[in-house]
């Protein structure tokens, strides 16, 4: 019978690990102190004034989050005395200033390990600057591997050589690498294997604020985005595709519903659930026919998609106040311990939330949500969307990416993360264009790595071929390239209706690849014939009474009647009349614009839902003009043509401008479902505008009263 270990040696284990856990939590108790004193880079957290409802419907939820934080950093701790304790005796029986030197050599290793990663991970701490300059120019993943690799094998050799080592013991330590290797060799031979019947598999991957003319056809080098490049040779890509309002949560609106802005109900970023006009989206038939619906995203904090949706299962951070205050709680020993599944499993909150920067792993995340993606398609009929956010703040490219396109000369702060600078003449932000589009480029480039990653798991996985996938952006980018005073502001979407912010990309790969179908196609398409098209697709009865139609026929390449697309800006941090001055800037910008709903929400409260509304520029575009209203300063609105605005097209195209907004015939309008009119006051359902409420001033006229024009929208 085998002899039981001494009690000697338990307890030492115990106090080590005991040890360990509480150095983890003093680690723990400094990140907090810091976090409440410190200033640098917003992390300081006001609960004065308007935050005083933030903090409010945070503060039920933090000690429990604050727990599980803790939680990491106990058991990290612990594990790290461990793995310490078992270095120090390879020398002998290893003291406690031995375990303690070798522990925190463990700790240095993973942490810079972490830092050549997701260098933003330390980015905020100016006494490690210039560490984090150096590696981030000359460092690379494997230094640091080859380092413990080697440091490990000193301590084995020492460990078998050193007086008393038995055979036993080094054929027991032998036997423990050879299982580890031979683990960590089966772990990396794993196979996705293949379902047993190849169910329907819908795909809607969607790349946040994707510019189409970084592709290669379109006009780019190719070096942005090689996955999508490699996907469009085998599906269409529609080359000229709108989307009617460059914001992501009113866009995926009118995506899922395939409806205008002002039909949805939704029309800028953090719009209230009670605004929402309750419509059939696609995913809802998807799901109604039997199919397992899935949404994902890694960040939710201005687009959440909830029941209304359609999707069964919703894979998203937490939303409203909670993540705010997450964006705030930079616990970076999260970021060096638990960015792996099991600890995305036990803080998804932090590990798959694009607002922690550094802290979340976008390729980890990417991994598992392939899996997640295998594992629903092998069970049944699927539809799955993702929307990856990688070019949104807090804008923090991971490496290799941080190096593709920024400039070495350009600062660090510039070339790890976005920084906000205010879109304003002569804005002193420290941007220039060349930098902001070379990070913005990084983003796009590991934005479409996530892509292929579930792309090349659907290869692996014998999916891919069968599956029909959409691949598509909710909006644009612009970096104010018509105006030089603006050179040093922050990029911005939603502002303006132009080919920089509202043209996007949209391609579909249809079951089997390509076959006969164009390669590209050159009709104007719009965001809201996605849903029609993969309904057609897939066999599924359409939507009705909808503005989006199926784009079906242009993959079989049948004759097709031309598109004119609605559009409508957001609402964003820049006052509109930057861009028109004269325009008309009454929303407010303030925190206080918001308001917080008892259970966390956040929403645009009433007051700036009215301005934003009375704010808008509504156009339509048909591919060789645009007609565009924009409201005034003094009360009137100013409607403009810019491109080819003479002829009987451009005559017909603002005719179905009126008549989207709703003018069914001079003077006469349609019955709308409830509104706020332009003189900022509700109406109820069903009542009519007054023609009288609103002036029009088109070109060409003399300044002064003009004739009276309503407006609709």
């Amino acid at each position: 019978m085998p002899e039981l270990p001494p009690s000697g040696i338990l307890r030492s284990w115990f106090v080590r690990l005991l040890a360990g856990a509480a150095l983890g939590l003093s680690l723990f108790a400094a990140e907090s102190w810091l976090l409440l004193r410190s200033g640098v880079v917003g992390m300081d957290i006001p609960v004065e004034g308007p935050y005083a409802a933030l903090m409010a419907a945070v503060r039920p939820v933090i000690p429990g989050l604050l727990l599980r934080v803790a939680a990491v950093y106990a058991v990290a701790g612990a594990v790290l005395a461990a793995a310490a304790t078992l270095l120090a005796r390879a020398w002998g029986r290893g003291g406690p200033l031995a375990t303690l030197g070798q522990g925190l050599l463990l700790f240095s290793l993973l942490a810079w390990d972490r830092a050549i990663a997701r260098p933003a991970l330390f980015d905020d701490l100016p006494a490690l600057r210039p560490v984090l300059a150096w590696l981030v120019d000359h460092g690379e993943p494997w230094h640091p591997r080859v380092f413990a690799a080697g440091w490990l094998v000193v301590h084995a050799m020492a460990w078998v050589l050193r007086p008393g080592a038995g055979r036993g013991r080094r054929a027991l330590w032998l036997g423990g690498a050879a299982a580890s290797t031979a683990g960590v060799l089966l772990v990396g031979q794993g196979s996705w294997g293949q379902g047993k019947a190849a169910h329907p598999l819908v795909v809607v991957i969607g790349i946040d604020a994707f510019r189409p003319d970084r592709l290669e056809s379109q006009g780019g080098t190719g070096a942005v985005a090689p996955n999508v490049e490699r996907l469009l040779e085998e599906g269409t890509l529609f080359t000229r595709a709108y989307t009617p309002i460059a914001q992501t949560e009113p866009a995926w609106r009118s995506l899922l519903t395939a409806r205008w802005p002002h039909e949805t109900g939704v029309r800028y970023s953090l719009t209230s659930d009670a605004r929402m006009q309750l419509q059939r989206t696609f995913a809802e038939s998807f799901a109604q026919a039997g199919w397992r619906t899935v949404f994902a995203t890694d960040c939710s904090r201005f687009h959440a998609e909830g029941p209304a949706s359609g999707f069964e299962t919703r894979l998203q951070p937490p939303r409203g106040a909670v993540n705010f205050l997450l964006e705030k709680l930079r616990y970076r020993a999260v970021g060096v311990f638990a960015d792996h599944a099991l600890g995305a499993a036990w803080l998804p909150e932090f590990i798959d939330n694009r607002a922690l920067a550094g802290i979340h792993d976008p390729m980890g995340y990417s991994e598992r949500l392939a899996s997640r993606l295998v594992d629903e398609a092998s069970q049944g009929p699927t539809l799955f969307a993702f929307h990856a956010t990688a070019a949104h703040f807090p804008g923090d490219p991971v490496h290799p990416f941080y190096r593709r396109f920024v400039s070495a000369s350009e600062p660090l702060e510039r070339r790890l993360r976005m920084h906000f600078a205010p879109v304003s003449p002569g804005a002193k932000g420290g941007w220039n264009r060349p930098g902001a589009e070379a990070l913005y480029d990084e983003l796009i480039a590991q934005a479409d790595a996530q892509v292929g990653t579930l792309l090349d798991a659907l290869r692996r996985a014998g999916r891919y071929d069968d599956a029909l996938i959409l691949l598509m952006s909710d909006h644009g980018e612009s970096f104010h390239a018509d105006r030089e005073d603006l050179a040093g502001a922050t990029p911005v979407h939603g502002a303006r209706l132009s080919e920089e912010e509202n043209r996007i990309l949209l391609a579909v790969k249809p079951p089997r690849g390509r076959g006969t179908a164009p390669a590209s196609v050159d009709a104007l398409v719009r965001l809201v014939d996605v849903g029609p098209t993969l309904l057609e697709l897939s066999g599924l009865p359409g939507l009705t009474d909808v503005d989006g139609v199926s784009l079906a026929p242009l993959l079989r390449g049948e004759a097709w009647a031309p598109l004119s697309l609605y559009a409508e800006t957001g609402f964003t941090h820049v006052l509109p009349e930057v861009f028109d001055p004269g325009h008309w800037p009454g929303a407010p910008r303030a925190f206080d614009a918001y308001r917080i709903r008892p259970d966390g929400v956040v929403e645009m409260g009433p007051a700036a839902h009215v301005g934003i509304l009375q704010e808008k520029d509504v156009g339509a575009f048909d591919g060789q003009r645009w007609w565009v209203d924009r409201p005034q300063a003094d009360g009137r609105v100013w409607r403009s043509c810019s491109g080819d605005c003479a002829g009987p097209d451009a005559l017909a195209l603002e005719a179905w401008f009126d008549g989207v907004q709703g003018r069914l015939a001079p003077g006469g309008w349609r019955k709308v479902a409830g509104h706020v009119d332009d003189s900022g006051k509700r109406q109820p359902a069903g009542t009519l505008r007054s023609p009288e409420q609103l002036l029009r001033l088109r070109p060409g006229q003399r300044t002064g009263p003009a004739h009276p024009q309503p407006r609709g929208g």
